[in-house]
């Protein structure tokens, strides 16, 4: 009997811990997520949201493949992730949000974003001062609606920036398009030297609600 016991407690003390290390705290200073991440909010990350890899829960002596991502449901359009930028030395954690998943054909078109051939719809909802380095700007902020139904509200500068105007690229097998709802102050998949498209293998998790 108390072998049973003892058993059963390892089993609860182990579904306790996978639990507790599923959930991390983070935190960024950077405004690419505004208005839905602002510079120094801490939130909650799932890292079992889409299952587990070698980056979102490591386990010891378990041997992972370090490109693939193990179990758990796909990333969808709309969620908001935490991921390993390996393209930056040393790599750092960035946050974003899926805007196209894999197959998706994702392009950028006079400001506004395009999926698979149709504009995503975008309303505006009023403009905006953001103070950026110091310096106020003015902004427009805008409800945009994913394919799927998903929406948030995004900043935009202006339709004629640097990265207002790209070429389609579909999103292979094993990754997602991310971009910054601060369109114009975020380093993302359509930025030159950004981090491109992101590998399931190095999501974190996803941001909870």
């Amino acid at each position: 009997m108390w072998r049973w016991v003892a058993g059963l407690g390892l089993i609860v003390f182990g579904l306790a811990s996978s639990l507790f290390s599923s959930l991390a705290l983070f935190s960024t200073q950077a405004m690419s997520m505004m208005p839905a991440v602002e510079p120094g909010q801490r939130f909650i990350v799932n890292k079992l949201a889409y299952g587990y890899s070698t980056v979102s829960l490591p386990l010891v002596g378990t041997r992972l493949d370090p490109n693939r991502l193990v179990a758990g449901p796909a990333p969808r359009r709309g969620d908001i992730i935490v991921f390993l930028d390996t393209t930056q030395s040393p790599a750092r954690t960035i946050v974003s949000r899926v805007a196209a998943v894999a197959g998706d054909e994702a392009a950028y078109d006079g400001g506004r974003l395009v999926i698979n051939g149709d504009y995503v719809q975008r309303d505006a909802l009023g403009p905006e001062t953001l103070v950026t380095r110091g310096r106020p700007q003015q902004v427009t902020r805008y409800r945009e609606t994913l394919p799927g139904g998903m929406s948030h509200e995004i900043f935009e500068l202006g339709d004629e920036g640097p990265m207002d105007q790209t070429w389609p690229v579909t999103v292979p097998e094993g990754h997602v398009f991310v971009l910054g709802d601060n369109r114009d102050q975020s380093r993302d998949s359509r930025a030159p030297g950004g981090p491109g498209m992101v590998p399931l293998a190095r999501i974190l998790g996803r941001v909870s609600d």
